[in-house]
């Protein structure tokens, strides 16, 4: 029987040679795949930790940018207040012109049309009279008008009425304000 403890002895200890081998390969690939799972861990915190800077750079640049654009909105605002304002004083100042410089601005402004005593002239209570004594050859009406003056020629209405004048050269008069007050 000897024989047959020899040979139970040697399939044991080829057994347990086997199992020592299958642990060994087992523990070598748990290892690998531990260390495959930490370096895929770091190169996904790597990322995660990239992908967030990058993020917060964004955000950052997006939060300069917005107050950039806040800050110029509020500089072209008061840019375009300060034109307004000074619309409204031209305006002021129009509408205080003395006699002279009333009868000034109705012959500036109707120099190129050729007047005839049958034109109807709308102007200023205030300013009636002055303008009946000037070299203007039109007809004085008695209507009112509250600034400016409305020339009736034939089937035409020239309106000198100073918001509509101001109001028609409003884009023009804006630009050369803004150059003139903002230059850089």
């Amino acid at each position: 029987m000897k024989g047959l403890d020899n040979i139970l002895a040697k399939i044991t200890d080829d057994a347990e040679k086997k199992a020592d081998v299958i642990i060994k390969e087992a523990e070598k690939k748990r290892d690998e795949i531990i260390e495959s799972g930490k370096v895929k861990g770091r190169k996904d915190a790597s990322k995660i930790l990239r992908d967030t800077r990058e993020e917060r750079n964004n955000i950052l640049s997006r939060s300069s940018s917005q107050a950039k654009l806040k800050a110029r909105d509020m500089i072209i605002k008061a840019k375009q207040d300060k034109i307004e304002e000074l619309l409204n004083e031209v305006l002021k100042e129009l509408e205080n012109l003395d006699d002279k410089d009333f009868i000034s601005y109705i012959k500036n402004n109707l120099k190129n049309v050729n007047l005839t005593e049958n034109d109807e002239l709308d102007v200023p209570n205030r300013y009636r009279e002055a303008v009946k004594a000037s070299d203007i050859k039109v007809k004085i009406s008695d209507r009112d008008v509250d600034n400016g003056f409305k020339l009736h020629k034939d089937n035409v209405l020239y309106n000198g009425d100073f918001k509509s004048v101001l109001e028609s050269s409003r884009e023009d008069l804006e630009q050369f304000l803004a150059e003139e007050l903002f230059k850089d």
